[in-house]
């Protein structure tokens, strides 16, 4: 008798851890991405044509999500308020991932030091395992790769924003 209970024991132990690692790898593919930051967010696999597109696949780039909302919230004194950070899509290129945003008509980029500081540093503080942040202008044909950099770099180096590809 004793042997039978001994048996039936372990097989129970056994079953339970068992499913007790399966529930945990279900809820850590479940998990969003996170780029390396505490702000996550989940893939949008819906790829919507765009002239965008285009420009990114011809230079080598895999679409790996399309428009992407971040919210966040910022918390002053008692007040919570609220936010979101736009991402037009991720994409990965050499096993590195990168943050597009493309051009507005609207809303132009400023090409100085502090128009990139208002407009691209917040992406590359979210996420600091990004290789950089595309911005792509597709009426001039032209994707910008921008990533931080220090002042103390070579300009021969390490440039803050390469011109990828041109098709003008």
């Amino acid at each position: 008798m004793s042997d039978y209970t001994d048996g039936f024991l372990m097989v129970a132990i056994a079953g339970i851890a068992l499913l007790l690692l399966y529930r945990g790898f279900r809820i850590w593919l479940r998990k969003p991405f996170t780029l390396g930051s505490g702000v996550g967010f989940e893939f949008n696999e819906d790829i919507q044509e765009h002239p965008a597109v285009d420009l990114l696949e011809s230079a080598g780039y895999k679409i790996v999500s399309d428009k992407l909302k971040v919210p966040l919230a910022f918390r002053v004194e008692e007040q919570v308020l609220h936010s979101r950070l736009y991402i037009d899509y991720v994409v990965k290129k050499h096993g590195e991932y990168y943050l597009v945003r493309r051009s507005r008509e609207r809303r132009l980029v400023e090409w100085t030091g502090a128009g990139l500081r208002r407009e691209i540093l917040p992406y590359l503080l979210l996420y600091p395992d990004c290789a950089g942040v595309l911005y792509i202008d597709t009426e001039q044909g032209q994707i910008k790769e921008i990533t931080l950099s220090t002042d103390s770099d070579d300009a021969d180096e390490a440039s803050y924003i390469k011109d990828i590809w041109r098709t003008r």
